[in-house]
C-alpha cells in the first residue's frame, strides 16, 4: 500500500490502521508465550545444563538475564557514568535507556533488574504493534503484519528484547521515526530519531530512510521548492542526537570524542574497511560454532533484505537495512553481530512476506527460529560467550 499522489500532486500518506483494528488478543499471546518459552528455557537449562566459564550465580530468576552489557546499563542507571574500579568505561551505552529504567525505578528505589526488563518488555509491546501497524499500513495485509510481528518475537537472539538490553527501546523509536516519516509527521520523525540515536550509535543510519523519503517527497510534489523546516530538522535530527551526547561528554569529562576514543581503547571497536571483518581474528579466531552463527545470521540478512527489493518495500526499507549491515560490518568486530541485526526490523517483514506467498513455509522457519532463540537462551544463562 504505497503512497500515492492526490489531484494536485501533493503527497498522500499511507492510510493508518486504526486501533481497533488491532489483533490485540492475538499478538499479545504472541508477545507472552514468546517470553515464557524464554524464561522456561532459562529455568530448565539452569538445572541441567553444565555451565560456562563465564558463569556468575544469581539470587534470583530476574537476574537470569543480568549478563554481559546488561550489567553496564544498570550500573549506570544506579551510579551514572562512573564506572566501578579495574571495570571497562561504559560511555559506549549510550544513555536514553539506563535513564529510562532510572526514572521508572523512581531514582533506583525500585529493583533495577526488574525495573528494566519490565520497561524492555513495555518497548517491546509498542514494537509489536508500530510493525504490524506498518505492515497492514504499506501491504494491506493482517495477516503478514502477525505473521512479521511472529518471527520478531521467536528471532533466534529475540530474548534480548526483554532483558536489560537498549535493543528494544531503540527498535520501538527506530519505528516510530519510520511510521512517522511515511506519514510526513515530520516534527515526530525528527524526535523520535535523536532519541533513538540516544539510545543506539546506529540511530544516525536513520538519516538514511529520512533523506530519502525527504528526498522522494520533493520529487513527487514541487522538484525546484526547498524542503519544509520540519524535513529539514528531521533528516538531521538522529546526528543532532548524539552531537547533544558529544556535548555531555565534553562539558562533564573534557573530550567530545570519549565515545569514539573508549571504543577503541577499551573494546577494540573502530571504523574499517568491511573485508576485515571476515580476517579480524574476532571472528576468524573463534571456534568453528560461532563462525557459523555469525556468517549464518549475515547471510539471512542480506537474502532477506533482498527479498525487500523483490517483494517492492518503499526504498527507504531496504536502505535502513542495509545502512545498518554496513555499519555492523565496518566496526571490525564480530562480537554480538546477531544480536545488531535484530534490531533491522524491515528483515521480520520479509520473512512474513516469503511465507505468505509461500504458506508451507511459515511454521517450519518459526519453528526453527524459536529453537535457535532457546539455544542462544541456554548459552547466555548457563555463562557460555553470547553477547
Amino acid at each position: 500500500m504505497q503512497a500515492t499522489t492526490g489531484p494536485d500532486g501533493a503527497s498522500v500518506p499511507p492510510s493508518v490502521p486504526t486501533l481497533a483494528a488491532l489483533p490485540w488478543r492475538r499478538l499479545l499471546a504472541l508477545l507472552i508465550g514468546s517470553r515464557l518459552l524464554i524464561w522456561v528455557c532459562a529455568g530448565v537449562s539452569l538445572l541441567c545444563v553444565a555451565k560456562g566459564k563465564y558463569y556468575v550465580e544469581h539470587r534470583s530468576p530476574i537476574e537470569w538475564m543480568v549478563r554481559w552489557d546488561a550489567a553496564s546499563f544498570l550500573e549506570i542507571a544506579d551510579h551514572g557514568y562512573a564506572s566501578p574500579p579495574g571495570a571497562k568505561p561504559n560511555f559506549p551505552f549510550l544513555p536514553l535507556y539506563p535513564l529510562l529504567v532510572r526514572a521508572c525505578s523512581l531514582g533506583g528505589v525500585m529493583n533495577l533488574p526488574l525495573v528494566s526488563q519490565a520497561v524492555s518488555i513495555a518497548c517491546l509491546w509498542v514494537s509489536c504493534v508500530l510493525l504490524w501497524r506498518i505492515v497492514v499500513r504499506e501491504r494491506g495485509d493482517p495477516n503478514a503484519a502477525t505473521l512479521a510481528v511472529a518471527f520478531l518475537l521467536f528471532g533466534p537472539v529475540s530474548f534480548f528484547f526483554s532483558a536489560p538490553y537498549s535493543e528494544a527501546l531503540f527498535l520501538a523509536l527506530a519505528l516510530g521515526c519510520f511510521d512517522c516519516l511515511r506519514r510526513d509527521r515530520w516534527w515526530a520523525a525528527a524526535l523520535l530519531g535523536a532519541l533513538a540515536t540516544l539510545t543506539r550509535f546506529a540511530g544516525l543510519m536513520l538519516i538514511v530512510p529520512l533523506c530519502w523519503q525527504a528526498l522522494e517527497n520533493a520529487w513527487r510534489t514541487r522538484p525546484n521548492s526547498w524542503p519544509k523546516p520540519a524535513v529539514l530538522v528531521a533528516c538531521a535530527a538522529p546526528l543532532l542526537g548524539f552531537m547533544a551526547y558529544c556535548g555531555f561528554l565534553w562539558v562533564c569529562y573534557g573530550d567530545p570524542l570519549l565515545y569514539f576514543h573508549v571504543e577503541l581503547r577499551s573494546w577494540g571497536r573502530c571504523f574499517a574497511w568491511f573485508w576485515l571483518f571476515l580476517a579480524h581474528e574476532s571472528f576468524s579466531g573463534l571456534p568453528v560454532f560461532y563462525q557459523v552463527w555469525f556468517a549464518g545470521s549475515l547471510v539471512t540478512a542480506f537474502v532477506l533484505l533482498l527479498a525487500t527489493v523483490g517483494y517492492r518495500l518503499p526504498t527507504a526499507y531496504p536502505l535502513y537495512g542495509l545502512a545498518l549491515i554496513s555499519l555492523y560490518i565496518s566496526s571490525r568486530l564480530a562480537e554480538a553481530l546477531p544480536r545488531y541485526l535484530s534490531v533491522i526490523f524491515p528483515l521480520y517483514i520479509a520473512a512474513a512476506l516469503i511465507c505468505r506467498k509461500w504458506p508451507r513455509l511459515a511454521l517450519p522457519a518459526l519453528v526453527t527460529s524459536a529453537l535457535l532463540e532457546a539455544l542462544s537462551v541456554t548459552l547466555f544463562v548457563n555463562g557460555y560467550w553470547f553477547t
